[in-house]
């Protein structure tokens, strides 16, 4: 008790023990050993350092990345509860999944799913639409707008700044704006409840206002429209499936049991029905936070990105992280030699295993703190290039951040036991009466170095081969022809009545303008037709049902987009107000029907039992949504103008200017209360595409990298081998050996060790890649050359690395490396 006393007593008074003092004392001396052995190594030293920041810095900046991918819809307080509701829809064989559902849906799990707690139903304006909103002397076109019912609100939460979120939707015209679309219009977020504003030349009263989205979010808008606006949703039917919907449950046994109930009622209700026609339909459910990754669903949101792109990008992180430990374990390994007589001598001098280990283990780490601090900075440095690339905001708040010091914590950590435990327990195992031997030769590192080199280039050839297919796979499905003159197209929305009225006038009075070639109209986007339909058949059986992808066409319809007409003939000469609906048929929808193309001229056939009429012609496939996703039958049909919400045009690129100026003239003639706005259909091809491109090059750009971080650690192991058999080098050089003979001897082991990697990373690389690409409609085959180049490019940067110090020892002079024997 008196010796605890006093030694709380001394401590109190600032007097150390003898013992704390010696480990003070031993703790400064393991630092300065440190720094003598970085100091006495410098090029190694700045090898290890280098090698290891830059893999911190990949993984820094791919993290956040990731983070941020799989933050979208987190920001909702109960994120985890909602669920979307998604159709399969099953005709003859065929199997679509969309991600709309029907209105009666909603009704059907209130009345008979007591597991539902909230549910809303969206409906999608800004699909090929656009809303002119004018308030005073503004007026703007905008497209980021929502129809929705009075539940929106109960199931996403959204922060309040005006408003009643009760009822705020609860009335036909009520509008419900974001805080930055409430500035844009009024200035401010205050006192806006109570205005109006026009949309689409109807009034709209401002119910509430809403922060803006505190995170990432598919579903972001400008602003809500009560969805009674437009009429309250079919909820006695099935059909149509117009409206994503939501459904807020208790947790995951929820939403099973959700499901199973929802299924049940839908073949309850007209399963049978649905069966003598050769449908089925029934549901799925994704988790609101996965909505984000689901990249093969049909009628779905823009801008997803497929998740195994993202798994892909993680891995390159841990693959450069893991390169860049080897290079240290290597390098730590390999100087053994020049580290054995130092610890012969603290052997003999009183220390202890433990404490070598210790002291070898705080080298590992003093050299990764400092990566990692230079690792952080040149993050920082380039995370504006990172940002531009990818089209993020990305940015690093070492104190804000609150994940972002422990994670760097735990690498430090993680990555001072990976790299530090061989080295420590390899070099603290050397005994005093050998080590102190002027011959001693330390035996066991070599295997292990190749091997570890081993790994280091099979994960490089893995790299390279993976790298190889995602980018000509990217490549792929962004150049493969959509089947139509994409480079050609401009396009206007018509978003209101008074400009689907004035069709015909701005149709003549483009075709009068110099350098406009044709010009159509449809209800669709051509690069994402969105509208399901049925089919009629003559002389099929009642089982025997098609769902076919369905848009409007005009007689120049075939003319403008340039589509390959296999049989038959176009529109021409077959008026919108003819009593006959005639159809354009696409190759899948003609085989869907089990006919040939010149079978079907002429028959009967309709998308719906209210629009029967004739096949008059069958057209070549063309893309109707992204490539990741299907060719589907599809079914053009002729019409009366007010089906048509776009225009196209096909215009000679070559005078554009001129040709959109006379355009606008046109426009403003018989639309002048609406703003002229061209757009290419090229653009919004390549917009579908643009997610999968940026990640594309964040792969390519960082499996780069982890190559060239391979590349110096194999530099640095190359140079110090070759620096280890000077004397050896000489000595053959006097016995006669020439200079390719030396550079052979020096490099046929790196070349073995590169083949049998070669051996490793193929067979990994084809599982893995070909796993990725079956996610993908369209796809690219895994041919052997992909492997070969790879394989190629492996023992190329292999023999190029280490070819400088084989030359420069080949070159050396033996008198020097011999002097002194």
């Amino acid at each position: 008790m008196i010796k605890i006393w006093y030694g709380a007593w001394k401590a109190k008074l600032g007097i150390r023990s003898e013992g704390q003092q010696n480990n003070n004392i031993m703790f400064r001396n393991y630092i300065n050993v440190a720094l003598r052995s970085l100091k006495r190594q410098k090029s190694y030293s700045l090898i290890n350092i280098f090698g290891l920041s830059s893999g911190i810095m990949a993984c820094i900046v791919i993290l956040l990345y990731v983070r941020d991918e799989f933050s979208y819809e987190r920001f909702y307080p109960n994120a985890d509860q909602i669920y979307r509701v998604t159709s399969v829809y099953e005709t003859s064989g065929r199997v679509e999944h969309i991600a709309v559902s029907p209105a009666r849906l909603t009704t059907i799990s209130h009345q008979s799913i007591p597991e539902t707690e909230e549910m809303t139903l969206v409906y999608d304006w800004s699909l090929g639409r656009e809303m002119l909103v004018e308030f005073e002397d503004q007026s703007f076109l905008e497209t980021e707008a929502y129809y929705a019912d009075t539940s929106f609100f109960k199931v996403f939460e959204h922060q309040f700044l005006e408003g009643n979120r009760e009822v705020a939707l609860s009335e036909p015209n009520a509008m419900v704006l974001t805080a930055k679309t409430a500035k844009k219009y009024f200035g401010s977020t205050g006192n806006v409840v109570g205005k109006v504003l026009r949309v689409n030349g109807s009034e709209a009263k401002v119910t509430g206002v809403i922060n803006d989205f505190p995170g990432k979010t598919s579903l972001s808008f400008d602003f809500l429209l009560s969805i009674s606006t437009i009429g309250n949703p079919p909820s006695e039917r099935w059909f149509p499936m117009n409206y994503y919907t939501y459904v807020k449950l208790k947790d995951e046994q929820a939403a099973e049991r959700y499901l199973e109930k929802a299924n049940q009622l839908i073949y309850d209700e007209v399963g049978e029905a649905f069966a003598a026609q050769g449908l089925a339909m029934s549901f799925e459910m994704e988790p609101l936070t996965e909505m984000h990754f689901t990249t093969t669903k049909g009628s779905d949101y823009p801008e997803k990105i497929s998740k195994n792109l993202v798994y892909s990008l993680v891995a390159i992180a841990g693959f450069i992280l893991l390169i860049a430990c080897i290079n240290y374990i290597n390098l730590s390994t390999a100087k053994s030699e020049k580290r054995a007589k130092e610890v012969g001598v603290r052997k003999v001098l009183g220390a202890y295993r433990k404490q070598l280990i210790w002291q070898f283990y705080g080298e590992t780490f003093l050299v990764t703190t400092v990566a990692v601090i230079i690792g952080v900075v040149m993050a920082e440095l380039l995370m504006p290039f990172f940002n531009n690339l990818a089209n993020t905001n990305l940015s690093i708040d070492l104190f804000g951040d609150p994940y972002l010091l422990p994670g760097l914590a735990c690498v430090i950590i993680f990555v001072s036991i990976i790299a530090g435990s061989y080295p420590a327990s390899f070099l603290s195992s050397f005994q005093p009466a050998k080590v102190l031997k002027s011959t001693f030769s330390p035996k066991g590192g070599n295997a292990f170095r190749r091997v570890l080199v081993t790994v280091q280039f099979a994960v490089s050839v893995f790299l390279i081969t993976g790298t190889l297919v995602i980018y000509n796979q990217l490549n792929f499905i962004q150049k493969r022809e959509v089947g139509y003159d994409q480079e050609q197209i401009v396009y206007m929305q018509m978003g209101s009545r008074e400009v689907r009225r004035a069709y015909n006038s701005l149709k003549n009075g483009f075709m009068n303008v110099t350098g406009v070639e044709e010009v159509t109209g449809s209800n669709n986007m051509i690069s994402n037709v969105l509208s399901g339909w049925g089919s009629v058949l003559e002389d099929r059986p009642d089982d025997f049902h098609i769902s076919f992808r369905g848009m409007n066409g005009d007689e120049d319809f075939l003319e403008t987009f340039g589509f390959d007409l296999i049989a038959g003939e176009s529109f021409k000469n077959k008026s919108d107000i003819d009593s006959t609906t005639y159809y354009l048929v696409n190759r899948t929808g003609i085989e869907a029907l089990e006919m040939t193309p010149e079978e079907a001229i002429g028959v009967r056939f309709g998308i719906d039992e209210s629009m029967v009429g004739t096949i008059v012609g069958v057209i070549e496939d063309f893309h109707l949504a992204s490539m990741h996703k299907e060719i589907e039958p599809l079914a053009v049909f002729t019409g009366r103008q007010n089906y048509k919400s776009i225009i196209y045009a096909r215009v000679n690129m070559e005078r554009l200017p001129q040709v959109k100026a006379d355009m606008e003239k046109v426009w403003e003639q018989f639309v002048p209360s609406r703003p002229f706005d061209l757009k290419f259909v090229d653009d919004t091809v390549r917009a579908q595409y643009e997610k999968d491109q940026q990640l594309g090059q964040i792969i390519l750009s960082f499996t780069v990298l982890a190559i060239a971080i391979g590349c110096l650690g194999l530099f640095g192991l190359a140079s110090y081998l070759a620096e280890k058999r000077t004397k050896e080098i000489g000595i053959r050089k006097v016995l006669g050996a020439d200079v390719q003979r030396i550079v052979f001897l020096l490099s046929k082991e790196y070349l073995r060790i590169v083949l049998v990697a070669n051996l490793i990373g193929w067979p990994l690389a084809y599982f893995i890649m070909d796993k990725w690409l079956a996610g993908f409609a369209y796809r690219i085959g895994l041919g052997w050359y992909y492997f070969a180049v790879s394989g190629i490019i492996a023992i190329a940067v292999a023999l190029i690395t280490v070819s400088y110090q084989s030359l420069r020892a080949a070159f050396s002079n033996p008198i020097k490396a011999l002097r002194y024997e």
